[in-house]
């Protein structure tokens, strides 16, 4: 891929450029080797939309790209030994992106003013997800912010990546889906009505294919308004139980634990959860703190919750894989590797290699599900529309069996 960059030489002065990289964070390490300073790196092409929606803000959540561009960027600088109102000011002046211009600027105004960074990035929850922060935030408390965003921007990356592989691969059977359910509509709705009064006359006992194709079409036709207006009223009703403070968390620990989830939700949350835990102890952050801090990194409400109650008991000295196990929520092999941790002294390195393993299983578990999920669609809305076709084909062949 090419890749357009700014960076800074070792005279101060900006530069601009374009390489060839495998992914922004290697184009960013060759950067480095350059002794360049990046500020803004970002792949050629395809950016005409964002440039429209960042100039009209359309969009009120901060793109991954962008994401991974202001993070990559003040990790950098920081690196090269510049304070962070000062890495803060070059990049929003050098910056293309309104969205991008206006945060630094805000980030900038409150740290000079002696808030923390996190702090001021608190102020921006509605551009930035809450793990953003969570981040952050651990980087601060173990005195290690360089290092914790630039860990951060890998982590963006890397889930940045990993969404749109999986976008990627649902393009085709989302679009199939898609064109087979336009026809199905199309042949239930124009192309059966047209054979209906062949059918009417001739007055013959159809195939059972044919009369229940036929009293799908005279279904869907009266009422499929009906059917619509169920769904908005059932998506809404859902919306409304999961935002419910007391169904939303049973809603959420019903889907955490169901079988079609594949634990994958469990896997990927835990590893967030427990890789920033082992992090901040790692940097001699106490673990009460350090779970709290982790809190940000879960989504899921039902984890969420349970995660609470570790962070209350550990206060009162209880072991961190007891409260897991307590839980019934998280992994038993994070559990099992917690408490080997807690007995041999290394919690912080244990936690760390859980959410590496974390990391691995969910990431074999969507490989295989995509593999299968792509023929699997095609093979079935291709026997669907096949199943129609061939129940009008059979509707017809009768009756020129009954004309001889």
């Amino acid at each position: 891929m090419m890749f357009s960059y700014k960076a800074i030489n070792k005279l101060g002065v900006l530069q601009r450029g374009i390489l060839q990289a495998a992914s922004q964070t290697a184009a960013i390490a060759e950067l480095s080797q350059r002794q360049l300073v990046p500020v803004d790196v970002r792949a050629n092409g395809g950016d005409l939309w964002a440039r429209l929606t960042d100039a009209f803000q359309f969009k009120r959540r901060m793109s991954t790209r962008d994401m991974v561009a202001l993070t990559g960027g003040l990790a950098s600088l920081l690196k090269a030994g510049l304070m962070l109102d000062r890495a803060l000011h070059i990049i929003g002046v050098t910056s293309e992106r309104h969205g991008i211009r206006n945060l630094c600027m805000d980030l900038e105004r409150r740290v000079r003013a002696g808030s923390n960074f996190a702090d001021a990035l608190n102020e921006h929850q509605k551009m930035l997800p809450p793990y953003y922060v969570a981040m952050v935030q651990a980087g601060e408390l173990g005195g290690s912010l360089p290092e914790g965003l630039e860990r951060l921007a890998s982590f963006v990356e890397r889930a940045a990546a990993i969404r749109e592989r999986i976008v990627s691969s649902l393009i085709y059977p989302a679009m199939l889906a898609a064109m087979i359910l336009v026809t199905m509509v199309l042949v239930l709705t124009v192309v059966l009505p047209r054979f209906r009064s062949l059918f009417d006359e001739s007055q013959a006992k159809l195939p059972w294919p044919t009369r229940g194709v036929l009293a799908l079409g005279d279904f869907v036709g009266a009422y499929g308004w009906l059917c619509a207006c169920l769904i908005i009223v059932g998506a809404v009703a859902l919306y409304r139980a999961w935002q419910d403070p007391k169904r939303g968390p049973q809603l959420s620990l019903w889907i955490l634990k169901a079988r079609w989830t594949f634990g994958l939700i469990a896997k990927t949350q835990t590893s967030r959860f427990v890789r920033t835990i082992g992090t901040l102890a790692r940097s001699g952050v106490p673990l009460p703190q350090a779970t709290s801090v982790a809190l940000g990194m879960l989504q899921n409400r039902a984890l969420l919750a349970a995660a609470r109650e570790v962070h209350t008991s550990l206060k009162e000295g209880t072991d961190l894989s007891m409260l897991l196990d307590r839980a019934q929520v998280f992994p038993k092999a994070t559990v099992q590797l917690a408490r080997v941790g807690e007995e041999t002294g290394r919690l912080h390195d244990l936690l760390i290699e859980a959410a590496e393993t974390l990391d691995r299983e969910s990431q074999n578990t969507m490989d295989r599900l995509l593999s299968v999920l792509v023929p699997s669609v095609t093979i079935l809305m291709g026997a669907i529309v096949a199943a129609l076709i061939a129940s009008v084909l059979v509707g017809i062949l009768s009756l020129n069996d009954l004309a001889f």
